[in-house]
């Protein structure tokens, strides 16, 4: 026997209720992660390789310091990037990444067929972590030296600065040189640096950040080699 319209329109309105109930309690309860870390990967496979590891958790990972800014702006929980940059946002790291139990990495000096001196490199290629005035005294601080800085926002673009000798040497983490030398023809020659980086860390800076650094500790596998740690602090 079917039912009554009236009561038809009554259960369908129920469950449309409750439906929204539901999906409101489950976004209430997502936290917002915002990333801004370099890897090897491109942002939006980066991006999606975190969301899928957080299922429960908004993840925004960018590529630029101006994109994180606005980001940031725009409201998060939790903040993933590495320790300096937090530094210089007032962000006080809650959750320190480590590989190894260290809590630092190290970084390579990298030139192209000759291996560099940290003290004679007139031009250098880095990743753009901290705008101009930022990197360049990030980059001098690892060298001991003050060359001519170009900055780039993506890993991919740090190797072109080589091929076509727009710079003597790249910088960058030591970990990310078999990808370096995977996607280049050169003879890459690298010069580990003494000066160690603290590796990526976690700042709270929302109502749920508690939440989402409990999804990053769980974090495993793919995910955590792609950000350079093994465990967290």
């Amino acid at each position: 026997m079917s039912l009554p319209k009236p009561t038809l329109m009554l259960e369908a309105f129920a469950l449309a209720l409750v439906s929204e109930l539901v999906s409101r309690t489950a976004s209430a309860g997502a936290g917002k992660l915002l990333v801004f870390l370099h890897v090897a990967l491109k942002q939006r496979a980066f991006e999606s390789e975190l969301q899928a590891a957080m299922p429960g958790v908004e993840v925004r990972a960018v590529g630029r310091l101006a994109d994180f800014e606005r980001a940031l702006g725009d409201g998060a929980d939790a903040v993933l990037s590495l320790p300096p940059l937090l530094t210089a946002h007032g962000l006080t790291p809650k959750l320190q990444g480590l590989h190894g139990g260290s809590s630092d990495e190290k970084y390579s000096l990298v030139g192209a067929g000759t291996t560099p001196d940290p003290a004679r490199v007139a031009a250098v290629g880095a990743l753009d972590l901290l705008g101009r005035e930022g990197t360049n005294a990030f980059v001098y601080g690892l060298l001991g030296s003050r060359p001519k800085v170009e900055r780039v926002t993506k890993f991919e673009d740090l190797l072109p600065l080589l091929q076509m000798q727009k710079v003597d040497a790249i910088v960058l983490p030591t970990r990310l040189l078999p990808e370096l030398q995977e996607a280049s023809r050169l003879q890459l020659a690298p010069r580990e640096l003494t000066k160690l980086v603290k590796l990526p860390a976690v700042a709270s800076v929302g109502t749920a950040g508690g939440d989402v650094i409990a999804a990053i500790t769980h974090l495993g596998g793919k995910v955590t080699k792609t950000l350079g740690v093994d465990a967290w602090r």
